[in-house]
């Protein structure tokens, strides 16, 4: 009898535990600064050091937060600065071992996702009460002054865990060169190649360029870059923009829908008619070397308008809205910085974020390497702002276009941040498979739904 009981009790247990890691999580709030402990009345002559943690291989920002130093350093002269890096592709883990050991920097760059990574674990200041403090002083008002999509993307469950340092949103990248062999109008006032296009705009292009690439002895390149559906700020706002998601609002999987397989055939159609490689097979083209038309990037203009199988050949257009009756989405996101909870003096870190916000901050870093959207409503003009000197002639005006249909990976902010790298593999695995035609869209969704519950065990 003993013996039954016992078992009975195990059993109870495991179905409890089971019960619970299976559960979907919301994401907690990360710290909260006490309001009464933000002063934004800093000595101009304080001797003190900011530690900053920046991506490392990139130049450009490097080079950015070096202008945007030397601003700051007009105004707080006796501050100095040093720099940390950390590799993107091992952001969480070096994050959290620099945590636990009490070396993070003061100031820490991020990027949407990894904003929830930060949040969850109270890593991130929750940088609210800064920002009422700079608003109830008259420095700012977020809602007038800047484009607030993109503070409401560095926002998790209503605290703000990061300052983004630009407008990043995806847009078009275009060959203009192999558009217009193909026979594509680029005529400013009749082309379909234009910000706000549709999604049969760009079908109607890709099928000009298709047939160009194969008349001219181009048959193994295609028509655009493989990113399309690798890449969460593409694959996440098509699969929305068919009314599909991953979770649904209580955070369970979603993705078994009809929605989903309209928006997989979608893409199967793409393949079949080779404007996107099949996934089983190599690709021999990309945009970088000029042999693509298209490339879905929120990356900054520099980084490809001055290489060389590209220089004076590309533009930028808006990413093209699909389903423009229904619910068409842009991906967009932030790259930006917090504040760690450990950071020896917040408010001095807060000085350095609100004028990394500032004009002459935006302005400084416009001019050393941030050749994306300024953040700041008074600087939108490209032709005038520093942001776009250099490329006036490039349509710049793409990465602000369209507020009202960018989107983060919300669904994040639907379950526990710990299952963040599983269910991007997920999403991604599902867009892999479908454009597998060796594969079917029901075994690419049913692969999808044991991925999304495997994630959340």
């Amino acid at each position: 009898m003993m013996k039954k009981i016992f078992s009975l009790i195990l059993m109870l247990v495991f179905l409890c535990t089971a019960a619970v890691g299976c559960a979907p999580r919301r994401t907690p709030g990360g710290t909260t600064v006490d309001p009464e402990d933000v002063d934004l009345n800093i000595d101009k002559n304080i001797t003190e050091e900011i530690s900053i943690l920046i991506p490392s291989g990139n130049a450009n920002e490097k080079t950015m937060i070096d202008a945007l130093v030397e601003s700051f350093n007009e105004i707080y002269p006796n501050v100095t600065f040093k720099y940390s890096y950390v590799a993107v592709n091992s952001y969480e883990n070096t994050i959290r071992n620099l945590f636990r050991t009490g070396s993070l920097d003061d100031i820490v760059w991020t990027n949407s996702p990894d904003l929830y990574y930060l949040a969850d674990k109270e890593i991130a200041v929750n940088l609210n009460p800064f920002i009422e403090a700079s608003e109830k002083a008259g420095v700012f008002t977020v809602e007038t002054d800047f484009y607030k999509e993109f503070f409401d993307v560095a926002s998790v469950n209503g605290g703000t865990y990061a300052i983004p340092r630009s407008a990043d949103s995806v847009v078009t990248f275009v060959n203009k060169d192999i558009l217009a062999k193909a026979g594509v109008d680029l005529d400013e006032a009749t082309t379909v190649v234009k910000d706000g296009w549709s999604w049969d705009d760009f079908l109607s292009v890709c099928a000009k360029v298709r047939t160009y690439l194969d008349q001219n002895g181009m048959s193994n390149f295609y028509v655009c870059d493989a990113n399309l559906t690798a890449w969460l700020s593409t694959n996440y706002p098509i699969l929305r923009s068919y009314g599909a998601d991953m979770l649904d609002a209580e955070g369970k999987c979603a993705i078994d829908s009809q929605q989903t397989r309209d928006c997989l055939n979608m893409i199967r159609e793409m393949v079949e008619k080779r404007y996107i490689v099949d996934t089983s097979k190599e690709s021999a083209s990309s945009f970088e070397t000029g042999t693509s038309a298209f490339l879905f990037q929120s990356a900054s203009i520099s980084l490809y308008a001055n290489r060389p199988a590209l220089k004076n050949k590309i533009d930028l257009v808006s990413f093209p809205l699909i389903q423009v009756a229904q619910s068409p989405k842009i991906g967009s996101g932030i790259a930006g910085y917090s504040i760690n909870v450990n950071a020896k003096n917040k408010n001095l870190c807060w000085a350095f974020l609100n004028h990394m916000l500032s004009y002459d901050g935006q302005q400084a870093m416009g001019s050393n390497g941030l050749n994306l959207a300024s953040i700041r409503k008074d600087l939108s003009d490209y032709k005038v702002a520093n942001w776009g000197k250099g490329y006036e002639s490039i349509n710049l005006a793409a990465y602000l276009y369209g507020s009202e249909y960018k989107i983060a990976p919300d669904y994040l902010s639907r379950v526990d941040v710990s299952y963040k790298s599983d269910l991007d593999r997920a999403l991604k695995t599902l867009f892999n498979n479908a454009c597998n035609m060796s594969k079917t869209v029901e075994e690419a969704i049913s692969t999808c739904v044991k991925d999304i519950k495997n994630a959340m065990i």
